[in-house]
């Protein structure tokens, strides 16, 4: 099934959760006011829950309003103000559960699970809320002055109410995925954007491949003028093993000033790609992308 979720922030803010069958027809929906502003990029979900992390921001909409400022520009972090991981039971009926966790900006999250009586939550984590000064030219960044990105697991436990948390990894890295069929479940390979130096704040330019059962990183690179935005996984029609499929990645080579799509095979990216399809310009940066068997390009028979 396909899950989705609107939201409606405020100074008391309404999560709407969507779920369609593979048809496309919808087969559940509910809705549940939260307190607070809420700032919601992304969601998890598990079997039995969908989970979001409520952001300890504010927003002013005056300036936006009046055209002095940026959205995002509008947006104020509290860092004595605990995040909130928000647990809405699926079936829409049973209460919906908050649990405090430590101060801290999410925009994605990698997956969640539940074990033992227990949720866990993995999610790439800033310290803060990684915003730019308005006015600033972008190719002037001090990179070592904004917050990095890191992969945290939060263990929720239900019964007590509380969360744990621990680093997995502590490079800078974004855009986490794994293979489609193991999204809500345990599971052990992820793959996403990270930085080339294993330590602060740096562009994305290395595709990071990490083991969870061994602690164990694959790393492979374009190179130093090299970018990247988020990975895809594509299963093997006839895999087995969790990490048999590619990689794909939309990468923008600086020196070439030209975008290529690269192709690793996911068991070992540090081979680096199996094909790279080169384009003949760039195209513009962008954050999402997902895949599909289905052509939509002109016949190739024209």
């Amino acid at each position: 099934c396909l899950v989705n979720f609107a939201v409606k922030p405020g100074l008391s803010s309404t999560i709407l959760l969507y779920e369609f069958d593979p048809q496309g027809r919808l087969v559940h929906r509910h809705s549940h006011a939260v307190p607070g502003f809420a700032f919601l990029h992304d969601f998890a979900i598990t079997p039995n829950y969908c989970l979001f992390f409520q952001n300890p921001v504010s927003f002013n909409p005056v300036p936006y309003a009046i055209g002095l400022k940026g959205a995002a520009e509008c947006i104020s972090f509290n860092p004595k103000q605990p995040t909130q991981a928000i647990l809405i039971p699926r079936n829409g009926k049973d209460p919906v559960q908050f649990i405090e966790a430590p101060p801290s900006f999410v925009f994605h999250h990698a997956n969640a699970f539940e074990a033992d009586g227990k949720v866990y939550l993995d999610s790439i984590c800033y310290r803060e809320f990684p915003t730019l000064k308005g006015g600033e030219d972008y190719r002037q960044v001090n990179f070592d002055a904004v917050p990095e990105g890191q992969l945290w697991r939060f263990e929720l436990d239900l019964a007590q109410g509380k969360a744990t948390e621990t680093c997995l990894i502590e490079r800078c890295c974004e855009f986490p995925v794994l293979h489609p069929d193991r999204v809500g479940r345990p599971y052990r390979y992820l793959y996403m954007g990270a930085a080339l130096r294993s330590r602060g704040n740096a562009p994305l330019q290395a595709l990071l491949k990490r083991d969870l059962e061994t602690g164990a990183d694959q790393l492979w690179t374009l190179g130093a003028r090299g970018f990247m935005g988020e990975p895809n996984f594509v299963p093997h029609p006839q895999g087995q093993a969790e990490d048999d499929g590619w990689v794909l990645m939309l990468l923008y080579d600086a020196a070439e000033q030209r975008s290529e799509l690269a192709i690793l095979a996911a068991k070992d990216i540090t081979a680096g790609p199996i094909a790279r399809l080169k384009l003949k310009h760039h195209v513009p940066y962008g954050l999402h992308g997902s895949f599909t068997s289905q052509y939509f390009g002109p016949d190739a028979k024209a």
